[in-house]
């Protein structure tokens, strides 16, 4: 059985994964943090119910979708996000990747986000954590929308060249 400090100690360790999870459900930042930090409660007072630190992390992806979906349904009337069938497959698939693999990835991307440049960090975080469509990035950033849609494809390539160079030089 898990303690208190146990449970808290490895959701804050895996805060970054869990709570990726969560917006792959909700599509957006500040909702997957809330829901993050709501089942995290939930868990420190249910700990006598967990038996290994694996129970927990795939008792919390199963509160936390479920919570999730109930709060955009009474938010916006239902839940228009992947189907129950897509939310079981990466449920079920999201512990193969080893966890040092997904902090690497998640570390490189990070750098190079923070290789942008100042506007395009501010696409990425209109477009990404703020949840905006394509149509409110390129009326808030007072351009047309396929400029929007260019810049954010332009970003991704970046991104993606970015992030497998560091890995190629992490692995030489």
């Amino acid at each position: 059985m898990l303690n208190a400090k146990t449970i808290t100690e490895h959701l804050l360790q895996n805060r970054l994964a869990l709570t990726s999870y969560v917006y792959s459900v909700t599509r957006n930042f500040h909702l997957a943090e809330d829901v993050f930090q709501e089942i995290c409660v939930k868990a420190v007072s249910q700990k006598h119910d967990f038996e290994s630190s694996d129970h927990l992390s795939k008792w919390f992806r199963v509160s936390a979708r479920n919570r999730a979906i109930d709060v955009i349904r009474t938010r916006e009337g239902r839940y228009v996000g992947l189907s129950e069938d897509m939310l079981g497959l990466i449920e079920g698939n999201w512990d193969q990747s080893t966890d040092s693999r997904r902090e690497t990835l998640l570390d490189s991307l990070q750098d190079c986000l923070a290789t942008l440049t100042p506007r395009s960090q501010r696409i990425v975080r209109l477009r990404y954590f703020e949840n905006r469509s394509g149509r409110e990035v390129a009326e808030l950033m007072g351009q047309k929308v396929e400029s929007a849609y260019q810049a954010i494809a332009r970003i991704h390539r970046l991104l993606g060249d970015c992030i497998s160079q560091k890995l190629e030089t992490e692995s030489s």
